[in-house]
């Protein structure tokens, strides 16, 4: 996080303690034991009347239109007992509107956040635990991958429930493979001997473009998974100043430097176009991207990440939309419940979300037909073989700052993975250091 948006926060901190006093950290919103946990006193009778919810996401391209469909469903169900009003805010601005307005009470009653900020948003106060919430809820925990729900405790209490997973996966296209007399590669080895077919010139057909922008911050993280690395370590600090994060570095940026699979230099996108206008013969994309490939035309199909980085780890990284409850100057027993239906209702609703090239998290929604039924999404991987963001409430400044320096090595083919890894650890521990400060 930048120190422009530590700044902004301040600002709202020093607010909400003048508007609200000291009672907490922010005042208020405390049951008899100081917990923020917010208990559900409606003895499961469901909202006495209507009542109106507000739902903050960052949800704005393809997969915000399905999110829209499944908001208004779930309105037309609950007409006259919930209703939803949603607002949509492109990621860059979306993580520091909610710094601004939660702090100060005017966050929403349920709000998506990406499963590797929960920890944070928890140690700051700026959400509430919902162990109360589930407990009289309808929603069975043990319908979600428990890695992931680990991921969302803090302090050995519940702040989230995921909505899904996504992968990043290789699209490949059905038909250059033919061209090139290749079948679908299951590994490493199998992917570069196949893509080393390819001409891999400029103006030609190139085996695996690769932006070094976006999203190489996803596929390095598997890198490192595979190569038996951590992002942070038992502390919370970096945990990739090791020879694992130097192999994860490398076994990526070879890719560009010594394999020749893809043009330097490529910045967002640039490697998505070569794909979709068929002069790729593999793309690194996330499930996300799924129907803008479908209306590519591309006639393409969808492999793991697993073995492409080290042939002996079947290992994914994954990020989770996460629904969250933010704080508020004061508590609406019947909108928190509310709230908790309509995140049961999403939940149960997974597969409709699956069409946006979303996993569902719930076993529930991945156990119908509908789900079941659906092509492509099973091509990511096994569930089993996906892996969450190592909980921490410092996990941003700990391991973001690695990004920027695969940045420089996928573009640079005399890069020290060394060096480039010490310049990211001190930035991280400067930003750990400045968080833990800002929070004393």
């Amino acid at each position: 996080m930048t120190i422009r948006k530590y700044l902004l926060i301040l600002v709202t901190l020093i607010l909400s303690l003048t508007l609200f006093g000291c009672g907490g950290r922010f005042g208020g919103q405390t049951d008899d034991d100081g917990d923020t946990t917010m208990p559900d006193n409606s003895n499961g009778d469901g909202p006495r009347e209507k009542v109106t919810i507000s739902y903050w996401n960052l949800l704005t391209g393809a997969d915000g239109a399905t999110m829209r469909e499944m908001v208004k469903s779930f309105n037309e169900e609950y007409n006259g007992v919930i209703e939803v009003v949603e607002q949509s805010t492109n990621e860059v601005d979306y993580y520091e509107i909610l710094n601004l307005n939660i702090p100060i009470g005017r966050g929403p009653d349920v709000a998506i956040m990406h499963s590797y900020y929960v920890q944070s948003y928890a140690n700051r106060e700026l959400i509430v635990s919902i162990d109360n919430l589930v407990n009289n809820s309808e929603i069975n925990l043990a319908d979600y991958p428990e890695d992931i729900l680990q991921s969302l405790n803090f302090d050995d209490k519940l702040y989230g429930i995921p909505l899904d997973m996504h992968p990043i996966g290789i699209y490949y296209n059905k038909d250059l493979l033919d061209q090139y007399g290749c079948d679908v590669p299951t590994n490493r080895s199998e992917l570069i001997e196949c893509a080393k077919k390819a001409p891999n010139n400029e103006g030609d057909v190139w085996g695996l473009p690769i932006s070094a922008e976006w999203p190489s911050d996803y596929t390095f993280t598997s890198a490192l998974y595979q190569n038996n690395g951590l992002e942070i370590d038992e502390n919370g600090n970096p945990g990739y100043d090791t020879q694992e994060g130097v192999n994860a570095i490398t076994s990526f940026a070879d890719l560009i430097h010594k394999h020749k699979l893809s043009p330097t230099h490529l910045g967002n996108d640039q490697d998505l176009f070569y794909f979709q206008n068929g002069n790729a013969m593999f793309h690194f994309q996330g499930s996300w991207m799924l129907n803008s490939m479908i209306e590519s035309d591309v006639n393409f199909g969808v492999i793991p990440l697993s073995k492409m980085f080290n042939e002996n780890s079947d290992t994914i990284a994954i990020r989770s939309h996460t629904f969250v409850f933010p704080y508020q100057s004061s508590v609406n027993h019947d909108k928190r419940q509310a709230s908790m239906t309509f995140v049961k209702y999403l939940s149960d609703q997974g597969a409709k979300w699956a069409n946006a090239g979303q996993i569902p998290a719930s076993q529930v929604a991945r156990e119908t037909d509908e789900y079941k039924n659906l092509d492509y999404l099973e091509g990511f991987g096994e569930i089993e073989n996906f892996r969450i963001a190592a909980p921490s409430p410092f996990y941003h400044e700990a391991f973001t700052p690695i990004y920027s320096r695969v940045t420089y090595a996928l573009q640079n083919p005399n890069y020290d993975a060394q060096d480039l890894i010490k310049m990211a650890v001190e930035e991280a521990l400067l930003l750990i250091k400045e968080s833990k400060e800002f929070l004393e």
